[in-house]
This record gives C-alpha cells, structure tokens and sequence, in this order.
C-alpha cells in the first residue's frame, strides 16, 4: 500500500510536536483516517491528497518507491513537482534511482534536500536590440532576473525544468551562465543547455512522530497532468475533500482534536492557494474541522486553527 498518506501524517504530527513541544504519537488506522495522542489531547486526523492520481500513474510511483528502498532502505517522500514525468523504462529508470539514491545518501534524519536530475534548455536569440527574455517554463517567475543580464531579445524554453533550485547562489550561477551563452549566439542561433531538476527530497525525522515506523519510500506530490496553479480546479477539490473529510471524522470520538491535513501539489509552500481559497468559502464548510493543514514539497503550514486548543498555550498564534 502507498506510504503518502501515512508519512504526511507523521510529518504533521512532527510540525505539531516541534512547533508546539508536544509528545504525539500516531496510531495509524485506515488509509484516510488516523489517531494519535499524548499525555493530553486526542487528536483524530483525516489525509488526503488536494489532487487526483490516476491507478496507472500511482502504480508506477509504487514501482519506483519500491526500487528506491530496495536500493536505499530508508524512510523517505520524494515529492514530484507539477508537470515532471516519472522514467519510463530503461536506461532512464537506473539512472532516475542513482541520482535520487545520491541525494538520499546524505540526508540525515529530519533533513530535506534536493534530488538533482537531467534537465534541458534551449536559449534563441531574436533580435540583437533590447535586452529580454521571453520565457516559457519552470524560469518565467524569474525572467526579470535573467533579462537585465542580456544583450539583445531572447527565448528561453526551460520546459524542461520542473523544479528550480532554492539555493540562491546556483540560481545566480545559472543566470550568469545564460548570459554567457548568449554572447555567442548570432540571430537565428539556438543552443540547447544541460542543467538539473531540483526535487525536494525529505528524511522523516526520529522521535515521537515516528514510533512503530516502518522503513519505505513515499513518491508524493503533483501527479503528471495536473495543474496545482488552476484555481477553479483547485477549489472545486478542496470543497470535495472537506466534505469528504467530514464525513470520515464523523465516527471520531467527541472529545478528539479533529484535524484534516491535505497533500498539496505545488513545487513551493509560498506558491500554495489552498489556504486563499479556503478563506473564500462559507465558513460553514470548515467548521467541522479544529485544524486544517497543508503538506506541500517538504513544508507544513496551518491553514485554519481554531483558537483555545488545548495543545496551543494560550498567547501563542498558530
């Protein structure tokens, strides 16, 4: 059975102990509804994902977890940034493993990194005036940093790249190697560059969170196809998994925490528009929930907490 939803379990579980110097402990039930508690406070926590995967792609996710496990035992999500293909088939599959297995090798317990794999773009010069990039891809947010390092109008197709690095100074690295690049190039010219994906990559922290855990890998995250940035579709899944979610918590006991925590697909927290969307809707439909909660690319982050729980001292923020 997949581990998604379980491990984002835990990894909420962690945030509270952390945030909140608690001492959770899970116990894990059905697929969509988990317990945990402390010396205090019950808490009854449905998950589910803010997407949808189809049977065939979820199945090839399994494959790959459990290729990456067999090669590196471990506890560890993968998350897969919206509009990234998983390998299909051999020799891609291999070396997929070996430069996920690489990152995963050095990642401690608790830590979260970035599974470099092969990326490719293409620069083309348009004109020699102006200096601007037109940019197509994971880099259009970013196109201002580039455009003001150039010398004449340029593309740049970096639909290849589905995740950019977080670390500022390999971002600069590759602006500046753009830059180098296009001095070379004549209208007309076009040159295809070598870089890397950048996938978040997470080991599942030891202490409370993690009694009775199992070692295995977890594939999570935006499935191919689908469009974390699409607001209506978007919105139109969240209001199904709050009354989904609903529904699953309506057997918990009355004196439990009820929490819903949602596996978000966007390649960034600061990207998310779960929690806008949320607070667009009648208040009624979050109402049965104490606590709503994201887990997006390695991050967790409160979208709704209702005030006075009894795991929050009082005078803390959520």
């Amino acid at each position: 059975m997949s581990r998604d939803r379980e491990y984002a379990f835990r990894l909420f579980l962690h945030w509270l102990n952390e945030r909140y110097r608690r001492g959770f402990t899970p116990e894990i039930g059905l697929e969509q509804l988990f317990g945990a508690r402390d010396a205090d406070v019950r808490l009854a926590v449905s998950v589910c994902e803010l997407y949808e995967v189809d049977e065939a792609q979820q199945q090839r996710r399994d494959e790959l977890a459990a290729r990456l496990d067999a090669t590196r035992p471990g506890s560890y999500v993968l998350w897969q940034p919206p509009g990234a293909e998983l390998p299909d088939g051999e020799p891609l599959d291999s070396d997929w493993v070996r430069r996920v297995v690489l990152t995963a090798s050095k990642l401690a317990s608790g830590r979260v990194g970035e599974a470099r794999l092969a990326a490719k773009l293409m620069l083309g010069k348009l004109r020699d005036e102006g200096g601007y990039a037109s940019v197509t891809g994971a880099l259009g947010r970013h196109w201002t940093e580039i455009s003001h390092r150039l010398q004449g109008s340029f593309y740049l197709d970096s639909r290849g790249l589905n995740r950019f690095t977080r670390n500022e100074d390999e971002r600069e690295q590759l602006y500046e190697n753009i830059a180098l690049v296009s001095q070379g190039l004549k209208v007309g010219d076009a040159y295809e560059m070598e870089h890397e994906d950048a996938w978040t990559l997470q080991r599942l922290a030891r202490g409370p969170a993690a009694e009775g855990l199992e070692d295995g890998w977890a594939i999570t995250g935006c499935p191919f196809g689908f469009d974390p940035n699409d607001g209506g579709a978007v919105r139109r899944l969240l209001r199904r998994r709050l009354a989904e979610a609903k529904e699953t918590l309506s057997g918990a006991e009355a004196s439990a925490v009820k929490c819903l925590v949602l596996i978000g697909a966007n390649d960034s927290m600061e990207g998310e528009n779960a929690g806008p969307s949320l607070r667009g809707f009648d208040p009624s439909l979050a109402a049965p929930f104490d606590l709503i909660a994201l887990v997006a690319d390695g991050e967790v982050k409160a979208l709704r907490m209702n005030r006075g729980l009894p795991f929050v001292p009082e005078g803390v923020g959520a």
